[in-house]
């Protein structure tokens, strides 16, 4: 008979996801495991969410830099596109190196383990609290970011950045501090 495999709603993870994480010592993501390596991810997550949110300011930039109509779609797009799939894949390869601890329910964890979380969520949430009035103050003290603009400096990429924030914070934190996962 096989076993269910519950779904935890509110983490969204399931409980097959998460065991196979937690125990997995697959040779194809232990490359992933090393503290300098997780580092290295969690930088390149934070320049990838600073990529994303410079496309509010895209038009600002363009006025900038002289670019022509022609080459501006291009970069744009190409630009966007590539940030955006680079923080995805970012965050999936983070989650992937600390075990989905960041993400794991506590019935699924050992007491070490709900400790690192939660001190890792307290920190997420303290550098959350402080991102965001970075980006009060660039919103009042920046050029004039408006949401859904066809022109105009739009700021859609900076709540897409936010939200990628908000999801892999706990997960950056946990894989910056951490020695061994």
């Amino acid at each position: 008979m096989s076993k269910k495999n519950k779904i935890y709603w509110f983490e969204g993870v399931t409980e097959k996801g998460v065991k196979s994480l937690l125990t997995d010592e697959n040779s194809k993501y232990r490359w992933l495991r090393s503290q300098k390596n997780r580092r290295i991810l969690v930088v390149l997550m934070t320049i990838g969410t600073a990529l994303v949110a410079a496309g509010s300011y895209w038009p600002t930039l363009k006025t900038n830099l002289n670019l022509s109509d022609g080459t501006e779609v291009v970069i744009y797009s190409v630009a966007a596109i590539f940030a955006i799939f680079a923080v995805l894949l970012g965050y999936l390869f983070l989650r992937i190196s600390v075990r989905g601890i960041a993400d794991a329910p506590d019935e699924l964890l050992d007491e070490r383990q709900i400790k690192i979380r939660d001190t890792s969520f307290r920190y997420a949430y303290y550098g959350f609290g402080y991102i965001v009035l970075a980006l009060l103050l660039l919103m009042n003290l920046g050029p004039e970011v408006k949401l859904f603009q066809p022109e105009g400096n739009d700021g859609s990429y900076l709540i897409i950045s936010m939200m990628f924030l908000c999801a892999a914070l706990p997960s950056m934190i946990l894989a910056w501090r951490e020695r061994d996962i």
